[in-house]
């Protein structure tokens, strides 16, 4: 079950851990509480980002001594300010315990600070949805949260008490934020991937998860989306062997499905560099665009043919264009895409337009499974159950 907030980087969790094992409980609650009472409003807010100054301006003997502690024996990697994840953590699971009003590391604990893929780690992992997110980034090349979040939604109804998208999607981004600093997943810009790393680990925990309905839809999910990306790669040839003619049409179709009007593809023997011409909606504008369709597989497409779409522009009335490759596009193009003071240009490469034909179900046609699973939070007994 999903239940821990401001999930931390486990990290930072071990080295909080390590420092207050041994430390009277009522020395490091005291300190948080006097933080926690210096917090400000949103008037008037208060800067926690540099522990260096904040420590000796605002906290005095123990506080000021035990802030101390965690910030220099973390190697200044621990802001004390910021470990209420780790304490949401550290006591959601038993990781540590009060012997005598003294914090020690219980077994589970133990474990958790001295081995990063222990049988304690991977149940942590998976009952706070870390293998889940793992497994869907497996399923998939590369993703933004976006193209998580609609299976993630559906996992947490089951495994959480999560109702609001807001919380939803900061759980989300946090449980990355943690994947990606134990390099299991790997970021570059907004998108994710898993790295080898992951998927080794994701294999391991689904080795040792001991519920078989769980291991059955994974390999069902598994063997869905093994399938659609066979699909995929079936489309883009098709796509390839098309007649370039045809291959203008299909764009045709994309356009008017995702909502473009008088779409038009311009007559191929007199088409003044473009190949289709359509009217999108921009807010409560409409704007004429133009469309340069280059199938080529074997090349990337340069920044000549951008120049080229810019210059016709002014023929059609239009006031942005579009230029859409089977293949993609020189770091030129791109460049030259988004050059000040020139017309906007978009460029959708081969793997977007894809993504697109799939989206609007252009040349393809979509399948539902359906398949359930026994609900079993509704079979817990209730404080109002009769």
């Amino acid at each position: 079950m999903i239940k821990i907030p401001l999930y931390p980087d486990y990290g930072m969790t071990i080295m909080l851990l390590k420092i207050i094992a041994g430390m009277p409980v009522a020395d490091f609650k005291n300190m948080w509480n006097t933080i926690w009472g210096l917090r400000g409003t949103p008037q008037k807010t208060v800067d926690w980002t540099d522990p260096d100054e904040w420590i000796d301006q605002r906290l005095s003997g123990k506080d000021k001594e035990i802030a101390n502690k965690i910030w220099r024996e973390s190697n200044k990697s621990v802001n004390p300010r910021w470990t209420r994840g780790c304490q949401f953590l550290i006591s959601g699971y038993n990781l540590i315990s009060e012997d005598n009003g003294i914090y020690q590391l219980t077994n589970v604990g133990k474990d958790f600070v001295s081995n990063p893929t222990s049988d304690v780690v991977k149940k942590i992992d998976t009952e706070e949805g870390l293998i889940q997110i793992l497994r869907q980034l497996s399923l998939i090349e590369n993703g933004k949260r976006s193209d998580l979040l609609d299976e993630w939604e559906e996992y947490t109804k089951y495994h959480s008490n999560i109702k609001q998208d807001s919380v939803r999607k900061d759980y989300l981004r946090r449980r990355l934020a943690n994947l990606v600093d134990r390099k299991y997943v790997k970021r570059n810009g907004v998108t994710y991937c898993i790295t080898d790393k992951g998927l080794n680990y994701l294999q391991s925990a689904e080795d040792t998860n001991s519920n078989p309905t769980i291991n059955k839809e994974n390999r069902l999910n598994r063997d869905i989306e093994v399938f659609n990306k066979e699909q995929r790669i079936l489309l883009r040839k098709f796509l390839s062997e098309t007649t370039p003619y045809r291959f203008e049409n299909i764009i045709k179709d994309l356009l008017s499905a995702m909502g473009y009007d008088d779409v038009t593809v311009t007559s191929p023997t007199n088409d003044k560099g473009v190949d289709v011409t359509g009217i999108s909606q921009n807010g409560i504008t409409t704007v004429k665009e133009v469309i340069q369709v280059k199938r080529n597989t074997n090349s990337n497409v340069t920044r000549p043919v951008l120049d080229a779409l810019r210059g016709c522009l002014h023929r059609f009335d239009a006031f942005q264009g579009t230029i859409i490759t089977l293949s993609d596009f020189a770091k030129g193009a791109k460049d030259a895409a988004f050059e000040k003071g020139a017309a906007p240009l978009t460029l959708i490469n081969g793997d977007k337009l894809i993504d697109l034909l799939i989206k609007n179900s252009i040349g393809i046609t979509p399948k539902t499974a359906n398949y359930y699973l026994v609900d079993e939070k509704y079979f817990e007994e209730g404080e109002n159950t009769d």
